[in-house]
């Protein structure tokens, strides 16, 4: 009688059990080793994503990133700093499985970079009559970010992450007067210097983030500009592929392109359409790169577990 109880306990439970064994993930633990290339996370810059206090994602000409507190990261453009020193903060302030949002605030010290200028005569923008006065220009943004495709943690061959984000802001300058310094078109500034001329600058679009082949990350976005809310705009779009050499170098070309309708000079009503394109190329260093939502340490070519 007890050999039969215990049959039937097997027969009913047994299959149950197997089920449940079925449907889990196996789990991705420290005992699982690779030599392939990291599985890339989208969230990147322009993204409401955060890298965590003990990691950074150092990038020659792109926004580097240092994480400072579970939610707070510094950043900074390192290509700039010489001559347009700057330094932001990029804050999390709310989040769950699928939305966050975020806020960024850059400081720009424009001084040297308008000097460097007009001591240079580049195509005589700021002529040597002009004085060049103290001041700082802001950029102020709001992201808000929708990650499309929450992933099952433990998922052993997960898809790729999908991050569309809504990005707004503003870009004013504060400081002493700088409205002797006409707006000039050098690498598609026109709209960003008429915040000289104590205008502001109101911008907004999308940002799509993902990749693919477990080594490239892509991110794709377009934002409209406009001068005070005027009949003057800017349209701007940026594309960027990085393809990761190592758990630690990424390799960046990226193109910036602008379609402006705004006057070259204050003097002047009628505002002409220009287009104009820039090419970059740019390379990227992570730090920790195991921790974060940039999860750079996950890898493709995984060993069986045994």
């Amino acid at each position: 009688m007890q050999k039969l109880v215990l049959f039937l306990f097997l027969f009913i439970h047994y299959p149950l059990l197997w089920g449940q064994e079925e449907v889990k993930w196996l789990p991705r633990d420290n005992q699982i080793h690779s030599k392939g290339r990291p599985i890339i996370s989208p969230w990147h810059t322009g993204t409401a994503g955060i890298i965590k206090n003990d990691g950074a994602e150092l990038s020659l000409f792109n926004p580097s990133r240092i994480g400072m507190t579970e939610n707070t990261e510094l950043i900074f453009r390192i290509g700039e700093e010489c001559i347009l020193p700057n330094i932001g903060i990029k804050h999390r302030w709310w989040k769950n499985d699928r939305f966050a949002l975020s806020s960024e605030h850059y400081l720009y010290y424009t001084w040297p970079f308008l000097k460097i200028i007009q001591s240079t005569g580049i195509k005589d923008l700021i002529p040597d009559s002009v004085p060049i006065k103290q001041g700082i220009a802001m950029r102020h943004e709001i992201l808000f970010s929708w990650l499309m495709n929450p992933q099952s943690p433990g998922c052993p061959n997960p898809s790729a992450e999908r991050i569309l984000t809504l990005r707004a802001g503003i870009e004013f300058y504060a400081g002493q007067n700088n409205k002797k310094i006409q707006p000039f078109n050098w690498f598609h500034t026109l709209y960003h210097t008429q915040i000289l001329q104590n205008k502001n600058l109101y911008y907004a679009g999308l940002q799509f983030d993902s990749y693919f082949s477990k080594s490239f990350h892509y991110s794709v976005n377009a934002l409209y500009y406009s001068v005070d809310f005027t009949k003057h705009f800017a349209l701007e779009g940026n594309l960027r592929l990085t393809y990761y050499v190592s758990k630690r170098i990424g390799i960046s070309a990226a193109c910036k392109a602008a379609y402006m309708k705004i006057p070259e000079s204050t003097a002047i009503a009628v505002a002409k359409k220009q287009f104009t394109v820039l090419p970059l190329l740019d390379f990227t260093y992570l730090i920790r790169p195991d921790r974060g939502e940039i999860q750079h340490g996950l890898f493709k070519n995984r060993k069986k577990m045994r």
